[in-house]
């Protein structure tokens, strides 16, 4: 908790330190919307979030915001020997909660805007994972925080969004799977139209 609080201050006082506003926009906007999530990796499956991103328009092409992002993901591998004997199978699910710095350069300046940007911060995971050989089977559980990093494009039509980012996680030392995702983004912006 203290973490994201630190990105909250240090989101704050860039806003509050930025000598430019958006001559164009409104200076707060609030993206929500939900998202689906394609995990890297073998036998990874797919899961599902939500997330919400407060930002300030520096400019009328620049937004600096704080991304809070939440997702559930399920992998599994089964694997067998040459008869097609089950000789091991693994299976877990993730959950990631991210909190992030962002930053969004908008182009153009019409109702229909591509955007591409970048975020940068922590990744907090807990990870369950259920093994099963011939003769045992094992259940364990992990929790940690990473850092990391996420890429992103889109394109804002209207108050509509629709987005796609590439969430890196560094530091993961994990045979099953990645924890590195693909989110497909949709959702709306609240506030930050035209002024």
């Amino acid at each position: 908790m203290k973490k994201v609080l630190l990105l909250v201050a240090v989101l704050v006082a860039g806003m509050a330190s930025a000598n430019a506003q958006s001559e164009n926009y409104k200076a707060f906007k609030v993206d929500l919307g939900l998202l689906y999530a394609v995990p890297g990796g073998d036998g990874a499956k797919g899961g599902a979030g939500l997330y919400i991103e407060p930002k300030y328009n520096v400019t009328d092409n620049i937004a600096l915001g704080l991304k809070m992002e939440w997702a559930a993901m399920t992998a599994g591998q089964i694997k067998t020997d040459a008869q097609g004997a089950l000789t091991t199978s693994s299976f877990d699910a993730t959950t990631l909660g991210t909190y992030q710095l962002t930053g969004d350069y908008y182009f153009g300046d019409s109702k229909v805007r591509p955007f591409a940007g970048l975020g940068l911060g922590l990744y907090a995971m807990g990870t369950a994972n259920w093994d099963v050989t011939q003769n045992s089977e094992a259940l364990a559980a992990e929790f940690g925080t990473k850092f990391g990093f996420s890429p992103r494009a889109g394109l804002l039509l209207g108050h509509f969004r629709l987005g796609l980012e590439y969430n890196i996680i560094t530091g993961i030392e994990d045979p099953l799977p990645s924890r590195n995702y693909l989110s497909f983004k949709v959702g709306f912006e609240i506030g930050g139209g035209k002024k």
